[in-house]
């Protein structure tokens, strides 16, 4: 889980039927031209109550996707799309590489790498993209040292692009889909035992799912095609999706917080507006930031800053957590 003990020091210390969906696809974008329509922004409630600070960028030099902030070391983690490299920022601007991601196409925006996630015993995961080339599609275990390792018994032409560890399950949870020959995406949610090397999937019936997150014994994922956030209960013998919100126009990654909240983030494609909403787990919503960014990757701080990556800029966008 995103939020877990890591998170919690530095805190301390300071099924839907299956339906056809026909889109254009870059790596996490989506621009739906089947059943999906245009939906309004969610109606939010009052922003939640913190320091605020005026929003400011920072420069990577890098084409960031996935985040991952480490309260526990103060330093930020990047899955940079420019040359399949996992970076590390520290609170002084110092950047260095943590790890060098294999692309077998020998061209890293081909390959792509997704969102991370650390486990509580300092493993990293995250998923090379692939776009459904035979061969590319895969999931990493990055060492604390940060040497990676393909995980054995996962289709490489599946894309992925979202996933979460759950360290009381020892089991990852990927939104997962294909693409077919006629653009048509059919998505499910999997769980992979990085040990036994098992890749299953729980449930389908999506169409493009990117955002996932694991809040104690639920699962949140976000169906960007449909511009849907869903939610199913890990204890269910036949575990099945439950709409929680179908306001959101474009979703992507999302992060959790230490309070049992998800962080979401969303995409104005009309008004080219990125939003972060704040959606608890009786559905509640409410506005966080808003700004003229695309977002793709998410982390929080544990405390009161959340980075966003900016698509396509080389830039990763800070806004205070209210």
């Amino acid at each position: 889980m995103k939020t877990r003990v890591l998170a919690m020091m530095a805190a301390l210390s300071a099924c839907v039927p299956q339906a056809t969906t026909t889109a254009t696809e870059t790596e996490t974008g989506t621009e739906a031209t089947g059943t999906a329509t245009t939906a309004e922004a969610p109606t939010t409630g009052a922003p939640a109550q913190c320091e605020t600070f005026p929003p400011y960028r920072i420069d990577v030099q890098a084409e960031p996707n996935g985040l991952y902030y480490r309260a526990d070391e103060q330093r930020l983690y990047i899955a940079d799309d420019d040359d399949n490299r996992v970076l590390v920022r520290d609170e002084d601007g110092e950047i260095e590489v943590f790890a060098d991601i294999p692309n077998p196409s020998g061209d890293p925006g081909s390959d792509g790498l997704g969102d991370l996630d650390f486990a509580a015993d300092g493993t990293l995961y995250l998923p090379r993209f692939g776009f459904g080339m035979p061969g590319l599609g895969a999931i990493f275990r990055v060492a604390p040292g940060g040497t990676p390792e393909a995980l054995a018994g996962v289709d490489a032409e599946w894309r992925r692009v979202g996933l979460d560890y759950d360290d009381a399950r020892g089991l990852l949870y990927v939104a997962t889909y294909s693409r077919d020959a006629d653009d048509v995406y059919t998505g499910w949610i999997a769980s992979v035992d990085p040990v036994a090397g098992v890749e299953t999937m729980i449930v389908g019936g999506l169409a493009k799912p990117l955002g996932i997150a694991v809040l104690g014994d639920t699962l949140f994922v976000g169906d960007q095609a449909r511009r849907q956030l869903f939610k199913l209960d890990l204890k269910a013998a036949a575990p099945a999706l439950t709409l929680v919100s179908d306001e959101f126009e474009s979703l992507d990654l999302m992060e959790t917080t230490a309070d049992g909240a998800l962080l979401v983030l969303s995409y104005d494609t009309a008004n080219s507006t990125g939003r972060v909403y704040r959606v608890t787990q009786d559905g509640a919503i409410s506005t966080v930031a808003e700004g003229d960014w695309e977002p793709r990757g998410i982390a929080f701080d544990g405390v009161g800053r959340i980075f966003v990556s900016a698509r396509d800029t080389q830039q990763i966008v800070v806004v205070p957590a209210c």
